[in-house]
C-alpha cells in the first residue's frame, strides 16, 4: 500500500508579508523557508500568497471566489508519487491537475476531497533533490532550481551517502 503523510494545512493569504510578519512575530513561529510568495514554518502551517496559489493550482488567479473555493490547501507528501497517481486515476476522484512538476522542481498532483477542500499530494524536497541530482545537475544548479540555499542540498545529499 502507497504511504501518504500529512505534512502541514497550506493558508492563501492576501498580504504575504502581514501574515508572515502575524505567525513569526506574534505567534514566535520559526521560519523553515522563505520562498518571497511561499513561507513554510518548521512544523506548523505554510502560506502562499493566494493569486501566486491560484495560478500554480489552477492555471491564472481567479476573478471571483465561488461557493466550492476554499482559501486552504491541505498538504501531503508521498515517496511515490507516481504510484499514488497511477492509483488516483483509476479512482473517480475529482481532478483539479494530474501529476506535473512545479517550477521549483517538485512533482505534484492536486485534487478536491469529498467537500472540495483542496489536497496537494507531493514527493519530499529531498527527494527532489535526489532527483535532480541523479539527472546530473550541480549542488548550485539544483539549489537554483529548488530555491533551497545550498547547504541544504549539499546535507541531503550527504545524507543519501
Amino acid at each position: 500500500m502507497i504511504q501518504v503523510a500529512y505534512k502541514m494545512p497550506v493558508l492563501f493569504v492576501d498580504d504575504i508579508e502581514t501574515s508572515k510578519r502575524f505567525y513569526r512575530d506574534l505567534l514566535g513561529l520559526d521560519v523553515m523557508h522563505d520562498f518571497g510568495e511561499n513561507i513554510v514554518f518548521r512544523d506548523a502551517v505554510s502560506l502562499w500568497q493566494r493569486q501566486r496559489a491560484e495560478t500554480i493550482i489552477h492555471g491564472a488567479p481567479r476573478k471571483q471566489p465561488s461557493d466550492t473555493d476554499k482559501p486552504v490547501e491541505l498538504y501531503f507528501e508521498t515517496d511515490d508519487i507516481t504510484a499514488l497517481w497511477q492509483q488516483l486515476q483509476r479512482s473517480d476522484v475529482d481532478v483539479i491537475h494530474g501529476l506535473k512538476e512545479e517550477p521549483w522542481g517538485q512533482r505534484t498532483c492536486r485534487i478536491y476531497d469529498p467537500d472540495r477542500y483542496i489536497l496537494e499530494i507531493a514527493e519530499p524536497m529531498d527527494a527532489v533533490v535526489r532527483r535532480l541530482a541523479s539527472a546530473d545537475m550541480n549542488t548550485a544548479a539544483i539549489a537554483r532550481k529548488t530555491q533551497l540555499d545550498e547547504d541544504a542540498v549539499a546535507r541531503i545529499l550527504r545524507a543519501q551517502q
